[in-house]
């Protein structure tokens, strides 16, 4: 039955079928495909900024086209929203709007919309009487057991190599703390411990410099924020010195900045002065700095093995493209949204795990090197007051205790 808005429509040339029914069954099952592609369009994704719904300010891995996103650190408040009721519309409803995955993932279900809308117009429109191309679904169900496997071991392989530089960047924060603690407890010089708890942060930025693409951050400008906060660097606040900036910046040909940092800080550990006892702990301290260095050159060289990820990708892919075949039959126009939802659900997880194979672009670094840079910056500046407060009224020299 033709409806009445759509009485005298012409015919569809070569095809015989009517446009209204056509452009309907069309509409029906291109609107989530078109979707996907208006959203991520450069100027949605400007639009988004201009109204707020985008935060301007996010951090993106360079070379990434923004497509990319480095971690946040979060706080109170974001652990708060993390875990509220309204976390589930939100999290839906950003998918169109701040998400960066549609954007990753944007060519992938670009092909897969073509085949599947062409398998549709093949059988609704093209196909002989008779020669209906389709596969059966059992293979599908089959190998659909292995394909999970493949992308769960994938995921989780990625998320170990994640965990494992979270917890040695942990370990870096902890280090650096006690290092600055040590010098400032233990030093017999005012000024030996200053020039020793200004270059602890320096290592730590200077070992983000060297985890992350060069473009990501600029070596000097590091080392001159390892110094804490700008407001605050006067007098002991100070961090290291155009010179000392220098001495890394040249530091000899086939040392990584990190190293240098850490060959300087022993040096200086003698210069503290300190007891045997209490240069074996801070020793100690320094070896662990290098064991966490070399740690992190290890996870960043080493990929999980590319013949495993590759494969897990070309299975994936090739089952995505020929699901619309199996399906077509069953769901008719409505393939072309089934098949671009499961494709946007396993491909999102295999993105996952290929965004947090190298951790160190993604981890919030920035954050952490922040962190030492401050809390160092305060010893600094307080080491007096901090020892005479802990004294409290304890009756004796603290320094003549030494």
């Amino acid at each position: 039955v033709v409806p009445e808005w759509a009485a005298g429509w012409p015919e569809v040339p070569l095809l015989g079928v009517p446009s209204y029914a056509f452009l309907t069954q069309f509409a029906v099952a291109l609107i989530p495909a078109l979707l996907v592609e208006l959203v991520t369009l450069d100027a949605s994704q400007k639009l988004l900024l201009q109204f707020g719904i985008k935060n301007k300010d996010r951090e993106y891995i360079p070379g990434s086209d923004d497509s990319i996103a480095v971690a946040r650190a979060f706080s109170y408040g974001e652990w708060i929203e993390h875990r509220e009721t309204g976390r589930v519309f939100r999290n839906i409803g950003s998918l169109f709007s701040t998400s960066l995955l549609l954007k990753r993932l944007q060519g992938p279900l670009l092909v897969i919309n073509f085949v599947s809308i062409f398998v549709l117009f093949y059988d609704l429109y093209i196909r002989p009487n008779g020669s209906n191309v389709v596969l059966p679904t059992l293979p599908f169900t089959i190998s659909s057991f292995a394909l999970g496997l493949l992308l769960v071991f994938r995921v989780n392989n990625a998320s170990l190599r994640w965990v494992k530089a979270r917890d040695l960047w942990g370990d870096i924060l902890n280090v650096c703390r006690d290092l600055v603690q040590q010098a400032s407890q233990w030093a017999h010089s005012r000024e030996a411990f200053l020039d020793f708890a200004r270059w602890v942060p320096a290592f730590a930025a200077s070992l983000m410099c060297h985890l992350r693409d060069p473009r990501a951050h600029d070596l000097k400008e590091e080392l001159v924020a390892a110094g804490g906060p700008a407001d605050s660097c006067e007098g002991d606040a100070q961090g290291l010195s155009a010179q000392d900036v220098d001495l890394i910046l040249s530091r000899p040909d086939g040392m990584n900045p990190a190293h240098y940092t850490l060959h300087a800080l022993r040096t200086k550990l003698i210069a503290l002065g300190v007891e045997p006892q209490e240069r074996l702990l801070m020793e100690a301290n320094v070896s662990r700095l290098i064991n966490d260095l070399g740690a992190c050159e290890n996870i960043f060289a080493t990929p999980i093995p590319l013949g495993y990820t590759k494969h897990t990708f070309r299975f994936l892919f090739l089952w995505l493209i020929l699901l619309p075949l199996a399906l077509e039959s069953a769901l008719g126009v409505g393939v072309v949204f089934a098949v671009q939802l499961l494709a946007f659900g396993l491909l999102g997880i295999e993105d996952t795990g290929v965004q947090i194979e190298e951790p160190f672009s993604v981890l919030p670094l920035k954050r952490v090197c922040g962190k030492i840079a401050l809390e160092a910056q305060v010893v600094r500046q307080s080491h007096r007051s901090l020892e005479t407060d802990a004294v409290g009224s304890c009756e004796f020299d603290l320094v003549a205790a030494r």
